[in-house]
């Protein structure tokens, strides 16, 4: 019996019929594993190496602990399901999963093996959908969870991502960021300057939407895109006066109803090429196709497109690598991304998206950030919940990149052929996208709210017709 870490129990006390706190991702293959040689890696590989994996969450002497469940099988977590039809019930199927609640008697993961999907040329094909609350694991570990259950054949793990700890010691840290903030209050200094000439004619063209995150946009917008005090100061001004998102995609509650589509096969060099000709990384690019197709997506359905809207973008504060902990849990933060939309060349929304990440990465959000959730998470239930979901609100969704294996990698010595994945949204969010690169293509998971949202599938061909144009 272990107590259950407060950050893992905010997650726990986060589920909502509309908006469920579990992960679900989805391995693909061209041929159909041994689904009894997976129930071995799984026991394996996953149950006897994280005990979490066999206990359940419960309330003893009213504190919630993990507790070994005495009834604990794998047929109680692991079920086989012939689909007998084609890709479109494979999402029908996926989507009506995300709406179905942990069974929380046992331990809060699912593991479905998906027979009877016919490939291209007739042939069998099968999925492995995976299912983890987010109580027992952030994203990126999850998603370390599923690679670990595999092998590759050649050196192709995923690259390291999250923020590793440097080897400066901390006397010459202190120094190094006295020596910037120094320089960064110079920054502002001359930018508050220059923005005292500006604000006022651009407020008589109209140029300037009199709000307290825009006003300070625009006065810490003067300062370099390297400014850190600028920066930060901008990130907590949208953290702390920023409103409710607008109403992109629709009105009204969320639903229980979730529906799913995905876009899958664009080349990673490809949107290198991209990036390279436009002085861009390929999460920009990525980022910037996604902005197109919502730009897009919501003039089609004739609703007004703002200038931006607020993504949760979660950072990993550990690198990734396969030495996962055995009590697994959260260690992550949320920054806030303000996504541009409407722009419609691809010069001007590359370097626009380049300028928004670049200041996000050269700010202290994601550590002030991870300090607040720790605070937030050692307060009562109603209160760390309702603080959450006053930050959730502010943003359309959550919006993720995971760069996954460069090389194919095999389940149970069977090739997985494709990787996609489904980030849960918290509160009234309506929409999550998961970016995944894997052997070389580009996959994106896109999860809605029916009742807000609608069509995802729309959404998912519109991102691809972007990509097509972007790449010429």
């Amino acid at each position: 019996m272990q107590p259950i870490n407060t950050s893992d129990l905010t997650f726990l006390n986060m589920d909502r019929p509309t908006n469920l706190m579990v992960v679900n991702g989805v391995l693909w293959f061209d041929e159909e594993p041994d689904w009894d040689a997976v129930r071995d890696v799984i026991q394996e590989r996953l149950i006897d190496r994280f005990p979490v994996l066999s206990c359940r969450a419960a309330q003893v002497d009213g504190n919630w602990v993990w507790e070994e469940d005495p009834d604990f099988s794998l047929d109680n977590h692991v079920r086989h399901i012939d689909l007998d039809g084609d890709l479109s019930d494979a999402q029908e199927y996926v989507s009506g999963r995300l709406s179905d609640p942990m069974n929380r008697d046992h331990a809060l993961w699912e593991v479905d093996f998906l027979s009877g999907l016919p490939r291209e040329d007739g042939q069998p094909a099968a999925m492995m959908m995976a299912r983890f609350h987010h109580a027992v694991a952030d994203g990126i570990r999850i998603v370390q969870l599923l690679l670990s259950m595999c092998d590759m054949k050649t050196d192709g793990a995923p690259p390291k991502v999250g923020r590793g700890s440097s080897r400066r010691s901390p006397l010459g840290k202190a120094a190094n960021v006295s020596r910037r903030l120094a320089s960064d209050v110079l920054d502002i200094v001359s930018g508050v300057g220059v923005a005292a000439i500006r604000l006022p004619q651009q407020m008589m063209s109209g140029g300037v939407d009199l709000t307290p995150v825009k006003l300070a946009d625009a006065i810490t917008g003067t300062a370099s895109p390297d400014n850190l005090l600028a920066n930060t100061m901008r990130s907590v001004s949208r953290l702390s006066m920023a409103g409710r998102r607008p109403d992109l995609t629709g009105d009204g509650p969320l639903g229980v109803e979730k529906r799913v589509s995905w876009v899958t096969g664009l080349p990673v060099s490809t949107v290198k090429d991209i990036g390279k000709a436009h002085g861009a990384t390929v999460n920009d690019v990525l980022v910037s196709v996604v902005s197109r197709g919502l730009s897009r997506f919501v003039e089609e359905q004739g609703r007004p497109l703002a200038d931006d809207v607020s993504w949760l973008i979660p950072i990993s504060l550990k690198p990734i690598d396969m030495n996962l902990p055995a009590e697994l849990g959260n260690y992550f933060a949320m920054v806030v991304f303000p996504m541009p939309l409407g722009i419609s060349t691809t010069d001007g929304l590359l370097k626009e998206v380049r300028n928004r990440m670049d200041r996000l990465k050269n700010s202290t959000e994601a550590m002030i950030v991870f300090g607040l959730q720790k605070v937030v998470a050692a307060t009562p239930e109603a209160v760390s919940v309702g603080l959450t979901e006053f930050v959730a609100n502010k943003t359309l969704g959550v919006l993720t990149n995971v760069p996954g294996p460069r090389a194919p990698m095999y389940l149970a010595g069977t090739e997985v052929t494709g990787v996609l994945g489904w980030v849960p949204t918290a509160a009234d969010q309506p929409l999550g996208i998961c970016i995944f690169s894997y052997n070389g293509t580009v996959s994106m998971g896109i999860a809605a709210d029916a009742a807000v949202v609608g069509d995802p599938g729309r959404l998912a061909d519109l991102i691809v017709e972007e990509f097509e144009a972007m790449a010429g």
